[in-house]
């Protein structure tokens, strides 16, 4: 899940992950574009269904860091069904928060993955 190259794809699957700054559930600008640039039109035209993977380190208060995976969740969301991503095919799951040892741990689990399943051939 917390690849650094944050993006994966294989046959019918692909994988993107966005990183959010700590309490925060705000995009930078180039996660933002990076996933814009991701969702190409035709990755829209081939796309079955997507899955949004929230999540968040245990700095803090948990029913913060809770509520946090939700808002980053739908942070993801709304730029997905601005990319003209039907609603209807993004399901999501929310992670408890997990704990990082490092810096760079608790860094990697402020994300968000995006794990979309293209139509095979007919």
């Amino acid at each position: 899940m917390y690849d650094s190259d944050s993006s994966i794809a294989t046959l019918n699957n692909l994988e993107l992950v966005v990183y959010f700054d700590g309490g925060s559930a705000k995009l930078e600008d180039q996660e933002v574009l990076k996933l814009k640039e991701w969702m190409s039109p035709f990755l829209k035209q081939m796309l079955d269904s997507v899955c949004l993977i929230g999540s968040a380190d245990t700095t803090g208060n948990l029913a913060k860091n809770r509520n946090l995976v939700q808002q980053r969740i739908q942070s993801v969301r709304k730029i997905l069904t601005t990319c003209g991503v039907s609603k209807d095919k993004i399901k999501t799951i929310s992670l408890e928060p997990i704990s990082g040892k490092t810096p760079q741990e608790r860094k990697l689990y402020r994300s968000v993955e995006i794990k979309i399943s293209m139509k095979g051939p007919r």
